[in-house]
């Protein structure tokens, strides 16, 4: 955005001149004549300007859903990374795919370093490969579909970030 800005700046100032040697040359029927060279030297910089600003503010508003945009059958997901590469997803969703998912207490005692609490969410989280472990005990057709898309397209590429970023750990050493 910068170089953008002084584009126009110097734009502006070699336009400035012009219409000041117009001027002094024609009067005031000189700017007249300079309005145009005007329009011909700013509309591209703005216009670039313009979009860099709209991609700014497009990442701007989207920055709290950067990575966590998943989607199953037309249910949207909100699937959180942490620094180890393991996903979690929000309990509160699964419960919209899975209406028998069992209540926060039982997850509690049935996955206790598997779940936490997420304050900015406002409900659980459980841990994507704990939460496959779970569904690979399901018998309903939905909940199948779920667990086979959930491996595909959360806890395998998961698993590969890992596995790339230890590998580099390695060939660092």
């Amino acid at each position: 955005m910068p170089r953008i800005l002084l584009r126009i700046l110097f734009r502006l100032a070699l336009c400035s001149v012009a219409a000041y040697l117009l001027w002094r040359k024609l009067g005031a029927s000189g700017l007249a004549f300079s309005a145009p060279i005007f329009g011909v030297a700013l509309a591209r910089p703005i216009i670039e300007l313009v979009a860099e600003f709209t991609g700014l503010v497009k990442h701007a508003a989207l920055a709290d859903l950067q990575g966590r945009n998943f989607e199953h059958r037309g249910q949207r997901l909100d699937i959180s990374e942490d620094g180890q590469a393991h996903r979690w997803v929000s309990v509160r969703d699964v419960r919209k795919i899975i209406p028998s998912f069992p209540r926060d207490a039982v997850l509690r005692t049935q996955f206790p370093d598997d779940l936490l609490h997420d304050a900015s969410l406002g409900g659980e989280r459980i841990r994507a490969d704990a939460l496959l472990a779970y569904l690979r005990k399901a018998t309903e057709t939905e909940a199948i579909k779920f667990r086979n898309w959930l491996e595909r397209d959360v806890v395998y590429p998961a698993a590969k970030i890992r596995e790339r970023s230890a590998a580099a750990d390695v060939n660092a050493r």
